[in-house]
C-alpha cells in the first residue's frame, strides 16, 4: 500500500511540477475550462443539501458512499469550484485548507489531473470518519494508481478531511511545487 501511495505521488507531483512550469498569463484554454466548469456545475451539492447520487436523489448526509464521495472529491479538486462550493465540501476547520486545495487543483488541473481522473473505488465508513480507495488515472502513466484519502462527517455533512487535502498538496511539494 505504501508503494503505491508513494508512486501516486510521484506520478502526481510530476504532474503538478510540470503544470507548474507551463503556467503563463494566458494559459487558459477554453476548451478545458469549459469541461471542468461543466464537471463542477453538475457535480457540486446545492446550498444545505447533501450531494445527489447518479440518479439526481440526495444522498442522506449521514450515508457516504462512493458516488457522494466522488462528488466530494471532484468539487475539491477542480480549478473552476468557488470557495463557496470548496468550502461546502471541504473540512475548514484548519485555516488555510481551501487556498491549499485550490492552489492543488489549479496547478494539477493544468497538468492534466482534471476531476474526472479520480475514481472512488470503496469507502470504509467508521463512525464520523471514512477512507476512500480512490483510482487515479494518470495522463502520465499507463495505469491507474489507487490512493486513500480520508473524509469526516462535520456538522452532520461528509467532507473530505483536512489530512486528505493536506496530502494532495503533499504530491507537489515533494519535488518543489
Amino acid at each position: 500500500m505504501r508503494i503505491r501511495q508513494s508512486a501516486a505521488a510521484v506520478a502526481i507531483a510530476g504532474a503538478v511540477v510540470l503544470g507548474i512550469g507551463a503556467c503563463s498569463d494566458d494559459a487558459d484554454d477554453t476548451s478545458t475550462s469549459a469541461s471542468t466548469s461543466q464537471a463542477a456545475d453538475a457535480s457540486a451539492p446545492a446550498s444545505g443539501s447533501a450531494p445527489a447520487d447518479e440518479s439526481g436523489a440526495e444522498t442522506p448526509a449521514s450515508e457516504l458512499t462512493s458516488e457522494s464521495a466522488q462528488q466530494i472529491l471532484r468539487v475539491a479538486v477542480d480549478a473552476k469550484s468557488s470557495k463557496e462550493d470548496v468550502e461546502k465540501v471541504v473540512d475548514t476547520t484548519i485555516p488555510g485548507t481551501v487556498m491549499m486545495v485550490q492552489a492543488y487543483a489549479k496547478a494539477s488541473n493544468a497538468a492534466g489531473y482534471t476531476p474526472d481522473i479520480y475514481t472512488v473505488k470503496s469507502v470504509a465508513v467508521t463512525g464520523d470518519k471514512a477512507e476512500a480507495t480512490i483510482a487515479v488515472k494518470s495522463p502520465h502513466a499507463p495505469m491507474p494508481v489507487d490512493v486513500k484519502l480520508n473524509y469526516a462527517k462535520i456538522d452532520g455533512q461528509w467532507k473530505l478531511s483536512s489530512d486528505a487535502v493536506k496530502m494532495l498538496a503533499s504530491f507537489g511539494q515533494q519535488y518543489g511545487g
